[in-house]
């Protein structure tokens, strides 16, 4: 049994087995790839979000008085750090107004609004946007409480619905330990206040907030996200939102998180310039400075509350982002089918490259055998003429034949062998001449007719042995083509010799010529045996000879037909085969006339 169908049968089970593995593979590595993506996308947020915080926290960290600072001149304190936040902030004029309110004490409630132009505090409405500070004064004031202090928690250093930043401005001071550290402490005999910066939306949107957008997930429809940014408390209130289609619903969105808060790490280290003791120098902490504002009471259960405070993924804002090509998991499916059909494409080229292989194997198992076949046939072309001339030959040198008619006719039999293996080394040679690609000769006027008539006269001596009749039906004058005439001569000689050669004893071959504008004509018909249909695709091949000829033990080496197919393409014409078995063949050829004939007929 041949081993190549083994083997292809043992190839689609390994591929086979192979898509399985990688199918299974793909579902084992999709939840880490989808852990993978979300965590590049949740990087991408924190970074944005932190960046926005960031000038948040560089705004409200400016506007804290310098600790052990006398707080009863406000009006200074406050045009110093506007000066400060100013000059830090990295979008400018982002501060829209500073207004100093008093939350404790018996003018609790005052609004004032700080002038930068003349340095003054000024009485002031209240603005709309800050609406819901007024009532919340209002409700506080009902308490009777107006000795106490303001509540302001960390939840309230922030006001997105103006947007403001809720900054506590109690009298500190420093206490130094023993251990080199020190506590920043609010005094309650200060007067308590509280600083209201009102930030300018339209340039906090579109100064700071878009372009960070841009920088973080690109802009516009070229961006591979969509982005919305709402308020926490009112998600109806829309900051802003990169598609057309609306705001993302935070059930769709890969990620979700807080911004627009004061970030910890930066109040640590913003706050971290502050100059410390001498003790503190010499003895230099690893921890940051942290800073916590608690309100004191008489009373032993409220001694100590804690004012500020702040936790994970907290803000005013929330941002909503997801992949704009679909949520994660389409996004990891897609993925997961993309490399499948990869893997499977490898694996299919792996296939594919083994047929391909397979059938170069067969192909060269073919060709190898009709090679075997051509060296038989020659061997035997060359063994029977030889066989022949070396008999006669040896007759007449050993004066067996003496009779002059008998030498005649020993001579005229040499001579017809001699010429047939002449014939048949001439078609090896050329065919071994087309093999390497050795061009034609160069080229010349040729006239078709007396190619025909040279190719006739050349198988005539076998024609007349066998008594075929060839005859020749010119159609009128042809014209000149340009080529070479003696490789003309021989495929034409090829084609009218086989012919004769395939012929029965007594049979005719019919030689036809004609001319038309583009080009010449030869056709040459016989009544021989026939090539069968399943043949007829082959019979120009080198080495091939079709299952009838063998059988009939007529003599070839199978190079005849593929010298005659190489030499009319090499002249830009064409060869066409008509065969019935039992009824003969035909052979038409065309070539071309060259177009400066054409226009001079």
């Amino acid at each position: 049994m041949p081993w190549q169908p083994i083997a292809g049968v043992v190839l689609a089970v390994l591929l086979a087995a192979l898509a399985t593995l990688q199918y299974r593979w793909l579902g084992e590595v999709s939840q880490a790839e989808r852990e993978r993506i979300r965590a590049g996308l949740q990087t991408r947020a924190a970074d944005f979000t932190q960046e926005f915080d960031r000038e948040i926290t560089r705004i409200y960290v400016a506007f804290h008085g310098e600790p052990g600072a006398p707080d009863q001149d406000a009006t200074a304190i406050i045009a110093i750090e506007l000066e400060k936040a100013q000059a830090s902030a990295a979008v400018p004029g982002l501060i829209k107004d500073v207004f100093l309110l008093e939350t404790g004490g018996p003018r609790a409630g005052v609004l004032q609004r700080f002038d930068p132009a003349a340095r003054v505090l000024q009485p002031a409405e209240w603005p709309q946007p800050l609406d819901a500070w007024h009532r919340r004064i209002a409700r506080f004031s009902t308490i009777g409480d107006t000795a106490g202090i303001l509540p302001i928690m960390m939840a309230d250093a922030v006001d997105a619905s103006a947007p403001a930043l809720i900054i506590p401005m109690p009298f500190v001071k420093t206490i130094a330990g023993g251990d080199g550290r020190f506590t920043v402490m609010s005094d309650a005999a200060g007067p308590p206040r509280t600083l209201i910066v009102w930030l300018d939306a339209d340039r906090l949107r579109r100064q700071l907030l878009e372009p960070l957008v841009a920088k973080y997930f690109g802009a516009g429809d070229a961006s591979e996200y969509v982005v919305s940014i709402v308020q926490r408390d009112a998600p109806s209130a829309v900051v802003y939102a990169s598609s057309k289609d609306g705001v993302l619903d935070e059930r769709r969105a890969d990620v979700s998180t807080g911004m627009f808060d004061l970030r910890m790490n930066e109040l640590t280290r913003l706050t971290g310039n502050i100059t410390p003791s001498p003790a503190h120098t010499a003895n230099p902490p690893t921890d940051r400075v942290a800073v916590t504002i608690v309100r004191r009471s008489a009373g032993p259960a409220d001694a100590a509350r804690v004012l500020m405070t702040g936790g994970a993924n907290q803000g005013a804002w929330q941002v909503r982002a997801r992949y704009r090509s679909g949520s994660l998991e389409s996004i990891v499916a897609s993925s997961r089918r993309r490399n499948l059909a990869i893997s499977l494409g490898v694996l299919g080229l792996l296939g594919a490259a083994f047929v391909l292989i397979m059938a170069a194997s067969q192909r060269q198992r073919r060709l190898a055998q009709q090679q075997m076949e051509f060296v038989a046939a020659v061997s035997h072309e060359l063994r029977t003429p030889l066989a022949v001339i070396c008999s006669a030959g040896e007759n007449l040198a050993d004066g067996v034949v003496a009779d002059a008619a008998q030498v005649k006719t020993y001579g005229s039999l040499i001579e017809t062998e001699g010429r047939r293996l002449g014939d048949m080394v001439e078609r090896v040679m050329e065919f071994a001449g087309i093999s390497s690609g050795t061009p034609i000769r160069p080229r010349s006027d040729v006239d078709v007719a007396n190619v025909v008539a040279d190719a006739v006269h050349g198988v005539s001596p076998d024609a007349r042995a066998r008594d075929i009749t060839i005859t020749v039906h010119p159609n009128g004058a042809l014209p000149a083509i340009t080529g070479d005439a003696d490789a003309l001569r021989s495929a034409v000689q090829n084609i009218v010799g086989n012919a004769v050669k395939y012929s029965a004893n007594g049979g005719a071959v019919d030689i036809r010529t004609h001319a038309d504008e583009a080009a010449v004509e030869i056709l040459v018909a016989d009544n021989g045996l026939g090539i069968d249909a399943a043949d007829l695709p082959h019979v120009l091949a080198p080495f091939y000879r079709g299952r009838r000829a063998v059988d009939a033990q007529i003599r070839g080496t199978g190079v005849g037909l593929s010298v005659v197919r190489h030499v009319i393409a090499a002249h830009r014409g064409s060869i066409a085969i008509d065969s019935r078995v039992g009824e003969g063949t035909t052979v038409i050829v065309k070539l071309p006339v060259p177009p400066s004939r054409v226009a001079g007929s």
